[in-house]
């Protein structure tokens, strides 16, 4: 669905609207008028029960509720009504709403696998924002970030990580290098860089975001255990292994605090950490970590669930290999 020749029409429309609102508070009436309109309720309706269908991954019913809301939007963004409404308030509601169904309709159809038109309609979603509100708009960011995920998910890798730079970029001005949000970019660009099979550079990315959190890094901040998770698997590979080991320990420090002793992400803490281990033939110490790991897992999940399945058979593989090396010893006194 390709909308950019309507997107410019409503940009250069919205424009003028958008510039209106600027110099005069919003009206609370109109707002309100905007949110009682009947059309309104409708489509806000239909992208919730969209939404539902998206979680439970029943994408032909969300993406069929969207296309009807976009359909009833599009007569009042660029149909017989938009000559009806006239106030600006309500003429730029109705442009943030559309742009959000562009942008829910175009994440449900990355997920949908139906990549060539999300990738469409996010463009579209994207360029509309841009125009109308501008790049420091909420909804900017919001649709970017979809737009990389759907070159992402068709591995379309460099182009997603010129999104993401965009992104990063949009995050680190509008909400700080601090901040979840940009600290999530880096994270999506080093998996990106790692897809491409170039692990230099997704280790830089790693690190460029602990250094930017200053001296006194946040180990609250959602997305920093993760980073140090990430860098001690990369540096693992790498054979970085004392700078793996400490990225590894405070990843295993930071899911405690942040997330509780019995977490799941404390436990992939444990596990990634018992990778170094295990590189470093720390064996004794890997498989203490990986026993801690599996006993929060049966606390999570119990014994019949596939991730403890695994977890069980991996433990008990590195325990035989415990034994073998305590056997080995023992031959060669």
């Amino acid at each position: 669905m390709r909308l950019t020749v309507l997107l410019v029409l409503v940009a250069t429309l919205l424009l003028h609207a958008h510039a209106e609102e600027a110099e005069a508070p919003k009206k609370s009436a109109a707002t309100q008028a905007h949110d009682d309109n009947p059309v309104i309720q409708t489509v806000r309706g239909l992208r919730n029960t969209a939404m539902r269908s998206n979680d439970q991954k029943n994408y032909p019913h969300a993406i069929d509720d969207l296309r009807e809301a976009l359909t009833l939007m599009h007569d009042r963004v660029f149909g017989a009504t938009r000559a009806t409404i006239t106030d600006s308030t309500e003429q730029s509601l109705d442009a943030a709403l559309y742009a959000q169904l562009l942008n829910d309709y175009g994440s449900v159809l990355t997920r949908a696998k139906d990549y060539d038109e999300a990738i469409d309609v996010l463009e579209d979603a994207v360029e509309m924002i841009k125009r109308v509100f501008g790049k420091s708009h909420p909804s900017y960011g919001l649709a970017l970030r979809s737009l990389a995920e759907a070159h992402f998910a068709k591995e379309n890798y460099e182009t997603a990580i010129e999104k993401y730079k965009l992104l990063r970029k949009q995050a680190k001005l509008g909400l700080g290098t601090t901040h979840e949000g940009y600290v999530e970019v880096h994270l999506r660009m080093s998996q990106a860089y790692q897809k491409m099979g170039d692990m230099k550079k997704a280790v830089k990315v790693l690190k460029k975001v602990l250094k930017d959190q200053g001296d006194d890094v946040n180990g609250a901040t959602q997305g920093i255990g993760e980073v140090y998770m990430d860098l001690a698997s990369l540096q693992t590979k790498n054979r970085e292994l004392d700078d793996a080991e400490r990225a590894g320990e405070a990843a295993r420090a930071i899911m405690k605090l942040r997330d509780g002793e019995n977490s799941v992400t404390h436990a992939f803490s444990l596990n990634t950490l018992a990778g170094v281990k295990m590189a470093q033939n720390k064996v004794a110490e890997a498989y203490e970590l990986l026993k801690q790991a599996h006993w929060i897992a049966i606390k999570v999940f119990g014994r019949k669930h596939k991730m403890v399945e695994a977890s069980q058979k991996t433990l008990d593989q590195v325990k035989q290999r415990l034994e073998d090396e305590k056997k080995r010893d023992f031959d060669e006194l």
